[in-house]
């Protein structure tokens, strides 16, 4: 990310920070800019409590200490459930940095003479809060958590030293007693998207001729009534399927000839259907439990189906009422992720979804970076599409998908084998969505996605690239109307690669706001037309011995059609 550009992702923050203690926090400050800033680290340490230690926003800004003598901690406060909380906040301007070892080395001495009980050292408003305080430590199930909140990147070792000198000396004889925590914008921006995320789903289900699993994970099956799954997804719509990789699609084949077996011959539909899974965080069954397996009642915490959206949006289609008069089933998995590994939920995911026609991108879903992406920009006003459904919107100056993103990133590509992500983005993008296999110990060479949908990729990025690319498309596809037809073939057939030396020469797939400005726009313009002239004449001026789209499909000749026109280009851009 180029100097002096400010992260969306603070952007989204302060935006947040200004509307939920903007009437509660007043800065201090020498001048404006002063007492901004003094808000905005207030309000990150509020905004800590409020995410970590649940309280209001109301009592998490009465916890607030900061001025004179607070000895380096910002705030302090105790929570319901008895832990004290003391945080340091500091507001770093640029969303990069980290705080001053001297202000993390006085937090860290001002906790120590706040639990030795010293209370003289600091200011008044400390000591109002003191018998609490000294309630809190005097209980034998007593627990402090001790925060660095700031909106820069990760803490030095040297930072990170001081917190576990802290744990070290008081956890010895009290384990747990004291825990340290660095937030940082990134830890911040998550408790931003947890804190508006829908809330996990605990419902009851009913299985007849139930079977079960107890070893290495959890798991139950047996035959569900499609009326129960319609109530389901009446009552829970798309949050049943958060975890799948695809939500309902609506008119398709597949659901079309589900629809029709429903309606002829729904007694058969748990004969011709494969069934849906479940994932869940843990399922148990409930009272009365008879001898036999022939019906059981199940508590399902945190569900959400991977495998068979289609099959319960389908039969959601019908309406419970109609399975009243025509009764059907549907074999139904519950598997309980409570005792297995972290990943293994996407790899049962991936497996199960890999037995049916599914498209390479689909799993996209199942890195969880797209979902944070979708949502930063959604708070930014722009909606972004990794998981199909049927009520997906068209795409707009404000709405992109996935798969108009990969093609785009790929032309950004300046790895040694770049020729191939430009190639596929013209010739099979389906390509670019290649992953290594969720299992474990693997190591594929052949990740494509990852290489494009990085860890450093941000929101901003990803939607700046694809306006990028989009005002490529649009210029050389109206430009080619206008060319004689070798001229226009090269055009059309060589956008991508336009793309691609466009991206390399003015970077602005980089630039510090969400939305190319007019200047970037005019900018963009005028480079889009110095590439194009250049893309002409290199490929009229040497004999191929083969059409354009053959030329633009072969990564020896884009990688000389490339180097030919970068030599050319170093004069005009």
């Amino acid at each position: 990310m180029p100097q002096g550009e400010v992260p969306l992702e603070l952007n989204l923050l302060i935006d947040l920070l200004d509307s939920t203690f903007d009437q509660l926090i007043s800065g201090t400050g020498n001048n404006e800019a002063a007492k901004r800033s003094n808000f905005l680290s207030k309000a990150v340490a509020a905004f800590v409590l409020q995410q970590q230690a649940g309280c209001t926003p109301e009592d998490a800004v009465a916890a607030s200490i900061d001025g004179g003598s607070d000895h380096g901690i910002d705030s302090v406060h105790v929570a319901t459930d008895g832990t004290l909380w003391l945080v340091q906040s500091k507001y770093i301007a640029s969303g990069f940095g980290q705080p001053d070892l001297g202000d993390v080395s006085k937090f860290k001495d001002g906790v120590i003479d706040l639990l030795a009980g010293k209370y003289d050292r600091f200011n008044e408003v400390l000591n109002v809060q003191r018998s609490s305080v000294e309630a809190c430590l005097a209980d034998e199930h007593r627990k402090v958590r001790v925060v660095l909140a700031h909106t820069g990147g990760a803490i030095a070792e040297d930072r990170k030293n001081i917190y576990s000198d802290l744990e070290h000396a008081y956890n010895s004889t009290e384990p747990d007693f004291v825990r340290c925590h660095a937030y940082g914008l990134s830890s911040l921006h998550e408790f931003h998207l947890d804190s508006q995320a829908a809330q996990s789903i605990e419902t009851e289900v009913e299985l007849a001729d139930f079977g079960y699993v107890g070893s290495p994970y959890r798991g139950f099956y047996g035959r569900m009534t499609a009326k129960s799954l319609a109530e389901m997804e009446r009552q829970y719509g798309d949050r049943i399927v958060e975890k799948n990789i695809r939500r309902f699609k609506g008119s398709t084949a597949v659901n079309e000839g589900m629809l029709a077996t429903l309606g002829d011959e729904a007694e058969h539909f748990f004969y011709f259907n494969n069934g849906v899974t479940f994932l869940c965080s843990d399922i148990n069954q409930l009272p009365p439990r008879p001898q036999t397996r022939e019906h059981g009642r199940f508590r399902v915490r945190g569900v959400s189906i991977i495998n068979g959206a289609q099959t319960v949006g389908s039969i959601g289609e019908k309406g419970a009422a109609y399975f009243d008069q025509h009764p059907a089933e549907v074999l139904a998995t519950f598997i309980s992720l409570d005792q297995a590994p972290v990943d293994f939920g996407a790899r049962v995911t991936q497996y199960r979804n890999s037995q049916n026609a599914v498209d390479l991108e689909d799993f996209s879903a199942l890195d969880e970076r797209q979902e944070q992406w979708r949502q930063t920009l959604e708070k930014a006003g722009v909606t972004y599409i990794y998981k199909q459904g049927e009520d997906d919107p068209p795409f707009s100056d404000s709405v992109f998908s996935v798969r108009e993103a990969a093609p785009a990133l790929a032309c950004c590509q300046t790895i040694s084998d770049w020729p191939a992500y430009v190639v596929d983005a013209k010739k099979d993008r389906k390509r670019l969505f290649k992953r290594a296999p969720l299992a474990a110990g693997n190591s594929s060479p052949a990740d494509t996605y990852s290489q494009l949908f990085t860890d450093a990729l941000t929101a901003r990025e990803l939607w700046r690239v694809v306006q990028i690319s989009r005002q490529v498309q649009q210029t050389v596809t109206n430009r080619a109307r206008g060319e004689v037809a070798e001229d226009a073939e090269i055009l059309r057939q060589g956008k991508w690669l336009i793309l691609h030396v466009l991206l390399i020469k003015t970077r602005l797939n980089r630039g510090q706001d969400l939305w190319l400005n007019d200047n970037e726009k005019h900018r963009l313009s005028v480079a889009i037309d110095v590439i194009a002239n250049e893309l002409s004449n290199v490929v009229k001026t040497s004999t191929w011995g083969k059409q354009p789209r053959a030329i633009f499909e072969n990564q020896t000749d884009v990688q000389t059609v490339k180097n030919s026109m970068m030599a050319a280009l170093t004069q005009s851009l």
